[in-house]
């Protein structure tokens, strides 16, 4: 939790929006303020949240294991590497830490009716770069109304060869959501998390879960390859929607 100004926030649903001493506000709708401390009264406790935290989160430290499968571009296609997640004294690794980017869809600068990959270069390069140097890794997309829609075809083909690569994508509302973001296709939902936050769990999750499993051509995965990524996709939805 966080306490500021005399409330108590939720760490899940606060978010420092003013540059000003304090300046925060509670995100993701309209709860998130647990109830008050620090004033003349006693505190007062209104209710405690819903979603598993701290002790009782899957993705705390304790239950991460100590190594789970990544994946990396080599010269015979994607393939799966062990990553080591702890060390011998079961202490998080710096080198475990996944690379997970924020996209901000919302630039609106399609110019074409039949919009081309070969426009949108900053996804190309950063799927290029993460599936050469980071073998786990993922993306958060802060993208369109409602909560989330990513900007035009091109830029959801890219991601979806992203997924079948083994690289998990996450749909999120932008700034302070205030509805739902929803689960569809091979994406997973951010529910009412903020993108920074969503950002942060699926940093975690990964470090529990690993990659997806990569199909033999992103482009063009098999039925099989489509059912394999869609279960270990129940996984990461899951979590996603009790954290």
């Amino acid at each position: 939790m966080l306490v500021s100004d005399q409330r108590v926030f939720a760490a899940r649903e606060v978010a420092k929006v003013d540059a000003r001493p304090g300046g925060y506000v509670a995100v993701g709708g309209h709860g998130g303020i647990l109830g008050s401390a620090g004033g003349e009264d006693a505190p007062i406790l209104l209710h405690i949240p819903a979603m598993k935290h701290t002790y009782r989160s899957e993705v705390n430290i304790t239950c991460l294991p100590s190594e789970v499968v990544g994946v990396l571009a080599t010269l015979r296609g994607i393939e799966t590497v062990p990553v080591a997640i702890k060390s011998n004294t079961r202490e998080l690794l710096e080198s475990a830490i996944p690379r997970v980017t924020i996209i901000k869809d919302g630039s609106y600068y399609q110019d074409d009716w039949e919009p081309s990959e070969d426009s949108e270069v900053d996804l190309l390069v950063m799927l290029r770069d993460r599936l050469a140097r980071a073998p786990l890794a993922g993306f958060v997309n802060e993208g369109l109304s409602p909560y989330g829609r990513i900007q035009g075809r091109a830029r959801k083909a890219i991601l979806t060869r992203a997924v079948y690569s083994g690289i998990p994508v996450v749909l999120s509302g932008r700034g302070n959501t205030e509805g739902f973001s929803a689960s569809g296709g091979p994406f997973i939902g951010a529910s009412n998390l903020t993108s920074t936050k969503a950002r942060l769990l699926l940093m975690a999750t990964l470090m529990k879960l690993g990659s997806l499993p990569p199909a033999k051509d992103p482009d063009h995965p098999t039925t099989a390859e489509i059912a394999a990524t869609d279960e270990k996709l129940r996984e990461f939805r899951r979590i996603f929607r009790c954290h």
